[in-house]
């Protein structure tokens, strides 16, 4: 597998890429989404807190819809990230999607 160097970028299929294999799973104030990035290939969990996040409501989408967005912050070492960041670089937008229970 080559890995590639950091690099800030999205691209506007990113979203669907990650989202065609994305585990959600609920938590008391957000999400964990489990996926794959759609840059590097890498694996990672995305932590969404609602807490962290605020929001307006969109005219015409469900006040139960939520756009998150995304960055890859998976584990694997790639040249020339800063030593403050994690990740490839990559970040995309998600929109999530609260369900009855």
């Amino acid at each position: 597998m080559t890995v590639l160097p950091y690099l800030e970028v999205t691209a506007a299929s990113y979203a669907a890429a990650y989202t065609a294999g994305l585990l959600v799973t609920g938590t008391q104030d957000g999400a964990v989404l489990s996926g794959t990035c759609p840059r590097c290939s890498c694996p990672f969990d995305f932590t969404y807190t609602r807490r962290v996040y605020r929001h307006r409501p969109v005219a015409g989408r469900s006040p139960h819809t939520v756009t998150v967005p995304v960055l890859c912050v998976c584990e694997t070492a790639h040249e020339g990230r800063p030593a403050d960041e994690e990740g490839c670089g990559a970040y995309w937008n998600v929109l999530l999607e609260r369900t009855a229970r």
